[in-house]
């Protein structure tokens, strides 16, 4: 039976959906946004309050639904770093998700001092979602699967789907008033709005993961109106949420197995402490409040918190050695259980008082998107086939995600697919970029491919590397330079460019790792998370 998850990581998903009609211009709405000093705790992580003084704070109406304009709205978060020099325009970004907030994203084109001097950098909260109001509250009914390397994913998934069920019913009782308005095509209208609010005609727009849904719904929306958007670790647009569950929950696996290639001894690390952990799990709790950790919990940690960024490989071998440090009885085993309760912490899937990392924002906006439900043999049958193609951690990412949607029973508002001769015409001659990996952690290489041929006047450049969003991340100048010379000055370039692995500083190359090593539990687990930090993925 399952059991109530304590550590499994939320895993940022994205996709699209069918076709709608024609948009009404969000532009002619448009309101001012209200712009004041942002204190210090508003930063996105403290040492930056220093290195970027001036951060704005803002908010910004818009209605739940732009055939109402005057009806309910949501108020919008946003922080903007005001550029440095002579202004080109505001770079609008949104770090992924659905579900993740957006306000501290502007942090990570910040590290480019040309983007920094040459734009206002700004992100947002979308509607439901952080600090916008209103914003999703729900509780999640998430359970684990017990500490069984041998489970039978499809009869776990179909005892857990009744829990998912209840809770999505709850949710959707929760947030009645707004729910039916949360899908990507009404925060498309919401972007831009906030482009004419700040006085852009055109749009300049990085989209990270799911951000990259919203960009290419915004492209396909409102052509006239872009100026340069950035597709970064894409989505595919031309799919649906049986094709999402299925093709996603193979890419962790697919970027483990790049590692292996790259670090075999980090590769070793995973199995190796997933294995233990199955032999016998730990519990890293303190008194009167137990915190297993298990073979599963391991997984939910590597995937959500090391996998997707390759600046944090360096760290598994060290953090794989604080597992065995926990086991320990005594002062260096309560600091190492300290430090994985930490991390742990980041990647539950119950944050303070039981409630979501996102307040189940990120359900109820794929939901929204994809109208599409996998019945229970189709569920059954994605995770058959996730399973035999991707053993490490294909069962435990679709055994969640192929019956995500089920207890819901909102009308979806699903996002255009880029498929049929029509919806080519519309943006074909469009200039974007996108940049993708060939064994991205989240979002895999078949899915840039199609966004690619979706946008025949698009450049895009493709690194060799399991990580997940790439610019400006992997340290790669083959990545970052024709991708900065685009959103600075429109230059494209060649349609296709293949990028060598630029390996992380401190990544173990060597097929097996040295022991003899001392390891910091509480440095290993701060630099994973000031990583993910300053990465804008709080």
């Amino acid at each position: 039976m399952p059991k109530p998850a304590r550590l499994l990581a939320l895993i940022p998903v994205a996709l699209v959906a069918a076709a709608f009609g024609p948009a009404t211009s969000a532009g002619a709405q448009a309101t001012l946004i209200s712009w004041s000093d942002c204190p210090v705790e508003a930063y996105p992580a403290p040492e930056l309050a220093e290195q970027y003084p001036g951060l704005q704070c803002g908010t910004f109406e818009v209605p739940y639904d732009y055939s109402r304009p005057n009806g309910k709205k949501f108020t919008l978060a946003l922080q903007k770093l005001p550029a440095s020099g002579t202004k080109i325009g505001t770079l609008f970004a949104n770090p992924g998700g659905p579900g993740a907030s957006g306000r501290g994203v502007w942090s990570v084109p910040a590290a480019s001092a040309s983007l920094r001097a040459s734009f206002d950098l700004v992100g947002f909260d979308p509607r439901g979602i952080g600090e916008t109001r209103p914003a999703f509250d729900c509780d999640e009914a998430a359970v684990a699967p017990t500490n069984n390397p041998n489970i039978n994913w499809v009869q776990f998934s179909q005892e857990a789907t009744p829990y998912t069920a209840r809770a999505r019913r709850a949710c959707q009782k929760k947030s009645a008033d707004f729910i039916a308005h949360v899908g990507t095509n009404n925060v498309v209208r919401d972007l831009d709005a906030m482009r004419a609010a700040v006085g852009d005609s055109k749009l300049t727009y990085w989209g990270m993961s799911y951000g990259s849904r919203i960009g290419y719904v915004y492209a396909y929306r409102y052509p006239q109106r872009v100026r340069a958007i950035l597709l970064d670790g894409p989505v595919t647009p031309d799919g649906s949420w049986a094709n999402f569950a299925d093709v996603r929950s193979k890419s962790n696996d697919e970027a483990l197995q790049f590692l292996r290639s790259v670090s075999p001894a980090t590769y070793a690390a995973v199995i190796s402490t997933r294995n233990s952990l199955f032999t016998s799990q730990l519990d890293i709790g303190t008194a009167g409040k137990s915190m297993p950790l298990g073979g599963y919990e391991w997984l939910g940690i590597v995937s959500g918190q090391l996998l997707l960024q390759q600046s944090n490989w360096p760290q598994i071998i060290q953090l794989a050695k604080v597992v065995s440090l926990a086991r320990i009885v005594g002062p260096g085993g309560d600091e190492a259980r300290a430090a994985l309760r930490e991390l742990a912490g980041e990647a539950e899937a119950e944050g303070p008082g039981g409630l979501t990392p996102d307040g189940g924002a990120n359900s109820a906006i794929n939901c929204a998107d994809y109208s599409d439900r996998p019945s229970r043999r189709g569920r059954a049958r994605i995770i058959r086939n996730v399973v035999s193609q991707a053993p490490v951690f294909g069962g435990l990412a679709a055994s969640g995600l192929a019956p995500d949607c089920v207890g819901y029973t909102f009308r979806p508002d699903p996002v255009p697919k880029i498929a049929s001769r029509a919806s080519l015409a519309r943006v074909r001659n469009l200039k974007l970029a996108i940049s993708d990996s060939t064994a991205d952690a989240a979002t895999p290489l078949v899915w840039g491919r199609a966004m690619a041929r979706a946008f025949p006047s698009a450049f895009e450049v493709t690194q060799r590397t399991g990580n997940h969003v790439n610019f400006l991340e992997t340290g790669s100048d083959c990545v970052d330079d024709p991708i900065r010379e685009y959103l600075l000055t429109l230059q494209m370039a060649p349609r296709r460019t293949m990028c060598l692995f630029t390996p992380p500083e401190g990544l173990d190359m060597t097929a097996v790792a040295a022991g003899r090593r001392k390891v910091d539990p509480s440095a290993v687990v701060e630099t994973i998370l000031r990583n993910n930090r300053l990465r804008g993925r709080q």
